[in-house]
């Protein structure tokens, strides 16, 4: 398995659970959770908006469902302000989270909730897993002393494309995926997702050699030896056709699969080089809610369902794959239409969208980027 990172960031989505909490009826509450961790430092960041004030106060709830934990820790009132928002944090050592001697790790989701004597009533919730467990039956524990503070990160858009490739390549290094255990930690938080995507690439991998009939192992010889040979001949070794520009590794034949039945992008963006793009028709919520294909849906849907409200404007989406000028597979990157105006920018740019680039077509004024990098599960925010 591939060394722990230092530093990791993951967001909790918070969905609308109960109605009848919205600060007004063309505006759902919606919110999310963000879990940093930074060597043995936790930050703990609940932001929500849309959401009414009430006489009785909501409380903010981590779920601990992982490692058999099954418990609550209530973390505090969320007092919301008179535009229908709250963002507040804590900090605590990442092993001992609120001083109640529970890891991070044991977090398996997050809840906004109303409590009528011992009884929990959510307003907003969500969960890393599809496994939603039982959890309003845990038990409650709250922190023996917490820290609280506002949230006042910023973060600054691109402006020079030209320095996209430097400024990434410090922050991260993607390299190629070629074993099955770093293919688990794409999406080590859906265990019910791995086993199909082990199944999905197990043909090209030659960790798994015994599994495969010898006529399927000649032929990816075959085209590994190929592509090798193209390599000494071509300057665009990503691609057989100078008109089909795609990732060609290993990771990239998986991800080309899960894209084949949606419609290319090709003159849509060009700011972003390196980069093919999809269109992903989304009419409603429902149309992106059906993970008939577990891969598919954890890939091109899951990580744009709670932004149909910015996306059913316009009906689609667009899903990008970043690669290297060697067809390696860097980073996802998902595109919501709309103007430069905030307006039209997800949560305002708080869960990572905070690059907008125009389009080429004008199918649309433009579109605001967030860059995913699928390896590590973890936003990438592009700096100057």
């Amino acid at each position: 398995m591939a060394q722990k990172k230092n530093y990791s960031r993951y967001f909790i989505i918070l969905n609308e659970d109960e109605k009848g909490y919205a600060i007004a009826s063309d505006k759902l509450p919606t919110g999310y959770v963000k879990l940093e961790v930074k060597s043995n430092k936790c930050k703990i960041s609940y932001y929500v908006q849309n959401l009414k004030r009430e006489a009785a106060p909501y409380y903010m709830i981590l779920v601990l469902g992982k490692k058999d934990t099954n418990k609550l820790i209530k973390m505090g009132e969320l007092n919301i302000d008179d535009f229908g928002r709250a963002d507040v944090s804590y900090e605590y050592t990442s092993d001992n989270i609120g001083d109640t001697g529970v890891d991070v790790d044991s977090i398996s989701g997050a809840s906004v909730v109303r409590m009528i004597d011992t009884n929990i009533k959510p307003v907003l919730s969500g969960f890393l897993t599809s496994d939603i467990p039982k959890w309003r039956d845990y038990i409650i524990i709250e922190p023996k002393s917490r820290e609280e503070e506002e949230v006042k990160e910023e973060v600054t858009p691109i402006s020079i494309f030209d320095k996209y490739e430097e400024s990434v390549e410090q922050r991260v290094k993607i390299e190629e995926v070629e074993e099955i255990e770093e293919i688990e930690e794409i999406y080590d938080s859906r265990k019910d997702i791995v086993e199909n995507i082990v199944e999905d690439i197990v043909e090209v991998d030659d960790a798994r050699e015994d599994m495969l009939e010898v006529e399927e192992l000649e032929q990816v010889r075959e085209e590994q030896q190929e592509l090798e040979a193209q390599e000494s001949v071509e300057n665009d070794v990503y691609t057989r056709n100078k008109d089909e520009k795609r990732p060609k590794c290993k990771v990239g034949k998986f991800f080309n699969e899960l894209a084949k039945d949606y419609e290319e992008m090709k003159d849509e963006i060009d700011e972003i080089k390196n980069c093919v793009w999809y269109r992903i028709p989304s009419k409603d919520i429902n149309s992106m809610n059906c993970p008939m294909h577990w891969n598919k849906y954890s890939v091109i849907y899951s990580p744009m369902i709670n932004y149909h409200n910015y996306i059913m404007a316009h009906k689609y989406y667009l899903v990008g794959y970043k690669y290297d000028k060697e067809g390696k597979m860097k980073c996802l990157i998902y595109g919501i239409p709309g103007s430069k105006s905030k307006l039209h920018q997800p949560y305002g740019g708080k869960t990572g969208f905070v690059t907008w680039v125009p389009s080429k077509s004008r199918k649309c004024e433009g579109y605001w980027l967030m860059f995913y990098d699928f390896k590590t599960s973890t936003i990438l925010i592009p700096v100057k």
